[in-house]
């Protein structure tokens, strides 16, 4: 992905970080038969979840319309990137490759709310076809925190008890305390 774009798709996910609805996995989603389920793919969220040794994939879902431009990025926390977390999305679905699309490592720092983090990937292009697509957040190496921000529409804010149960995700507090 060449600098423009990458710089184009930066300056739209900070324009958008004003309207996203903010969602914490705290409880994780490694397993495929359960994947944690996004109702509405194309409301601009982040996700902020977990993975490590133990827990190194995380699974999403969502259904849409043939043609659905639904944008999905991965951001990995500066604090997490820098500890050695590495994470990379990959989205399968209908009319996709079998092993499905792995957007290209871009490594570009973003600051967002005042939070530093890298946009590790970017996936913009319209969805092939209709039916339900999966997104898999697969660690590669280290551990830590990760936002998943899907969507471009506004669709809502979190409210405080969802801010907090994301600064836990963050901080890798437990998750069973809540």
């Amino acid at each position: 992905m060449s600098f423009v774009l990458s710089t184009v798709v930066a300056l739209v996910w900070l324009f958008l970080a004003r309207w996203h609805l903010a969602i914490a996995n705290d409880l994780g989603s490694p397993d495929k038969d359960t994947p944690f389920v996004i109702d509405e793919p194309t409301i601009a969220q982040a996700i902020f979840g977990r993975v490590d040794e133990g827990k190194p994939v995380e699974y999403y879902t969502f259904s849409t319309q043939q043609g659905t431009g639904v944008r999905a990025m991965l951001l990995i926390p500066a604090q997490s990137y820098a500890n050695g977390l590495r994470a990379t999305i990959t989205l399968h679905g209908p009319e996709l490759p079998i092993e499905g699309i792995t957007p290209p490592l871009l490594d570009s720092p973003l600051t967002i709310a005042g939070r530093e983090y890298v946009l590790v990937q970017s996936h913009v292009p319209p969805l092939p076809a209709t039916g339900e697509y999966r997104l898999e957040v697969h660690q590669q190496e280290g551990s830590g925190a990760y936002c998943l921000c899907l969507g471009d529409r506004e669709g809502g804010h979190a409210d405080a008890a969802m801010r907090a149960r994301i600064e836990r995700v963050l901080s890798g507090e437990d998750m069973m305390a809540s």
